[in-house]
């Protein structure tokens, strides 16, 4: 019979990578040459749920695991309430230092990091294809600048996915004329340095410049000011597949006030654009109901409006997420992308394009609301479908509402 040591080391790393992770810790205590073998397994998918957790791995963590870890995911909110001083930016630089393999980054701020010292270090991040940073704190106290996520972004060779949440506007880069009252904004981050290629240029339209950028998903953050953004460099053309947008809480009562935005950054992508993904409603000029004064941009004040704008690109998937867009705004939304060529839509709770399979446990109630849900959507869809005109939505193939286990449906055209 063959002992555990006899065998392939080959054979050895693949029953370890389909280990359940108690049972990978378990094996790793066992002797020194199963602990050798399990800690690429053990430090493949790094999580630092709080500042203490980053703290610890900084200081007792040999800097040499760093190799082994491929996903790093990072909070730096304290959970203890006595006060320590302790630097996260220092922290997380000396363990992306180290991480030469790493993959995927996910940033939740609920401190501010020092930008001299914190950019430099994402260079160095060649593997890096997925970076996830949002604000986890109070944004109003502690606001993420859009300068400071754009520079770490575009610092990144290799990027194609990029999440950004509650992301604050720059007083640098936004007429503070066009920022609602109640909108935080970004004051004191000039401590931003030029970026080698955007130089000062770090607003968030920036990122459509990002020549590997493939994904971008833009959650919870006000892009209002961006109505009239345009991309018109052949070299800094957007090479963005999938783009994903929601609304804000600081507009969401009224979400017509950026619909303008929104298609700018739809249109801002231009044609390389393949799927849409939308947590707002969009409405159409004429169904816009004007903003106070104290709510309009300055720039609308000036300019009433533009005529031969360039057209929405052509969309082959657009998904809508039911639990941000309400049931009466899909006419009007649909409205918007007529002209898009969609041939495919789905609808499901949350923003994922593809929904993932619904989970066994629900209780009834969920399942109750979930059915009732389905029965506004179906009466919304029908009643789109029945307005169609001749030549309206040709290229549309198929309509696809998955709200719960078995709670679907479905209509091919």
């Amino acid at each position: 019979m063959c002992s555990w040591h006899s065998l392939p080391t080959e054979l050895l790393i693949d029953i370890v990578n389909r280990l359940p992770s108690s049972a990978v810790r378990a094996l790793a205590v066992t002797c020194r040459s199963s602990h050798s073998l399990c800690l690429p397994a053990i430090f493949a998918n790094v999580i630092l749920p709080s500042a203490e957790s980053l703290q610890a791995f900084a200081l007792h963590v040999p800097r040499h695991y760093g190799r082994y870890i491929l996903s790093l995911s990072v909070c730096t909110e304290r959970k203890s309430t006595h006060p320590e001083h302790f630097s996260p930016t220092d922290a997380l630089v000396t363990i992306l230092s180290a991480s030469s393999r790493l993959q995927s980054l996910a940033l939740l701020l609920a401190s501010p990091l020092d930008p001299p010292k914190i950019i430099p270090a994402f260079a160095h991040l060649n593997n890096v294809h997925t970076f996830d940073i949002r604000n986890c704190g109070l944004e109003e106290d502690v606001p993420l600048s859009e300068r400071l996520a754009v520079s770490l972004a575009a610092s990144l060779p290799s990027l194609t996915h990029l999440r950004l949440s509650r992301i604050s506007r720059s007083a640098a880069c936004v007429d503070l004329c066009d920022v609602p009252y109640n909108v935080p904004v970004a004051m004191h981050d000039f401590d931003v340095p030029p970026h080698p290629r955007l130089g000062t240029n770090l607003a968030l339209p920036s990122l459509l410049t990002i020549p590997t950028l493939r994904i971008l998903e833009i959650r919870d953050t006000w892009l209002g000011s961006d109505s009239r953004l345009d991309i018109n460099s052949d070299e800094s053309r957007p090479r963005i597949e999938k783009l994903l947008l929601t609304g804000n809480m600081y507009t969401s009562d009224n979400p017509a006030l950026d619909n303008d935005a929104y298609t700018a950054w739809i249109r801002a992508c231009g044609p390389s654009l393949n799927t849409l993904a939308l947590g707002t409603a969009l409405a159409p000029k004429a169904d816009v109901v004007p903003p106070s004064p104290s709510l309009v941009s300055h720039s609308e004040r000036e300019i009433p409006g533009e005529n031969g704008e360039v057209e929405l690109p052509r969309v082959s998937h657009l998904h809508v997420d039911a639990s941000l867009v309400t049931v009466d705004t899909l006419s009007s939304t649909m409205e918007v992308l007529s002209d898009c060529g969609i041939t495919r839509v789905t609808i499901s709770y949350g923003d994922h394009t593809s929904p993932p399979e619904p989970s066994d446990e629900e209780d009834d109630f969920t399942r109750q609301c979930a059915l009732d849900d389905l029965e506004e959507w179906k009466d919304a869809i029908e009643e789109f479908l029945q307005s169609l005109g001749s030549g309206q939505w040709h290229a549309l193939r198929r309509i696809d509402v998955t709200l719960g286990k078995d709670v679907r449906a479905m209509w091919e055209l």
